[in-house]
């Protein structure tokens, strides 16, 4: 039974200028950000703060929603679902998107709350918080990260393809080109047959 669907929110919901290797030639660091940003001093955490801050900022305020992305968190609605937010992007960037949207969510999770993708911590958090299993719960997301995460955690997975598609191997339980076709999945093959009709 599904239950729940644990969303990330750049390339997968909303199409974001969030420009990584930017970020990551200005911090001066080749790894994944967040997880430089553990193995350094605090002085050198508040400037890497501030350059993501900056960025996200620009980001938040010119993000588009993708085609289908209303559609198919009102069908999970319809259907009794919870939907979930989980990002590796900071609270305020994320208050910033939702609000220019106009999109709403059962629980939401930035880097402040919890250990980022890849660990299976936030999806834990969420399951706790809305009241259901990981394994009544898929994670939906265009990274190898939101794949690692769910897996971890014991969730059916969703793989969107998105601008780095091409960069990793993900072996996730489900794949799709599009919010419509993701709707699609979740109606056939997640929620049933039964609740197929409108």
């Amino acid at each position: 039974m599904l239950r729940c669907v644990i969303f990330d929110l750049d390339n997968t919901l909303v199409d974001s200028p969030l420009d990584f290797s930017a970020i990551k030639a200005e911090i001066g660091a080749d790894a994944p950000i967040l997880e430089h940003r553990e193995t350094v001093g605090p002085e050198e955490q508040r400037r890497i703060d501030d350059i993501l801050d900056r960025h996200e900022t620009i980001a938040a305020a010119n993000s588009d929603l993708f085609d289908g992305a209303v559609e198919l968190l009102a069908f999970l609605e319809k259907h009794g679902v919870r939907a979930a937010l989980l990002t590796r992007n900071s609270r305020k960037s994320v208050n910033t998107i939702l609000k220019r949207h106009g999109l709403r969510f059962d629980c939401v999770v930035s880097r402040e709350d919890a250990a980022p993708k890849p660990s299976p911590e936030p999806v834990f958090l969420i399951c706790e918080k809305l009241g259901v299993s990981p394994s009544d719960t898929l994670v939906v997301g265009d990274f190898l990260f939101d794949i690692q995460s769910g897996q971890a955690a014991g969730a059916l997975t969703l793989l969107m393809h998105g601008p780095h598609r091409h960069r990793f191997e993900a072996r996730a339980d489900y794949e799709a080109a599009s919010l419509a076709e993701a709707l699609q999945i979740i109606r056939d093959k997640l929620v049933g047959k039964e609740e197929s009709d409108p």
